[in-house]
């Protein structure tokens, strides 16, 4: 199936000899399921918690977290400090 060339019309009426279109394959969209990671924000055993510490203390702590090179982010350093904290 070939699409119509909608300059077609201005060419003709230019006099000019018109353009050969090229064959191209049709090509067919394939749909594919994309499947989302959950993040912690939408699973439902996590809960959003909001709390004020100083910027200072923030800080040093994002440092040390990139320094030790691990995968493990402020909220994972916030939960298991907390699991110690609640002793389990």
């Amino acid at each position: 199936m070939s699409k119509t060339n909608q300059f077609r019309s201005l060419i003709e009426a230019s006099g000019q000899a018109p353009v050969a279109e090229p064959n191209l394959p049709v090509v067919h969209a394939v749909e594919t399921k994309r499947t989302r990671r959950i993040g912690k924000r939408t699973a439902p055993d996590y809960v959003q918690v909001g709390v004020y510490i100083p910027k200072a203390l923030h800080n040093k702590a994002k440092v040390l977290l990139i320094q030790e090179g691990h995968d493990r982010d402020f909220s994972q350093l916030i939960g298991d400090l907390l699991q110690q904290y609640v002793g389990s």
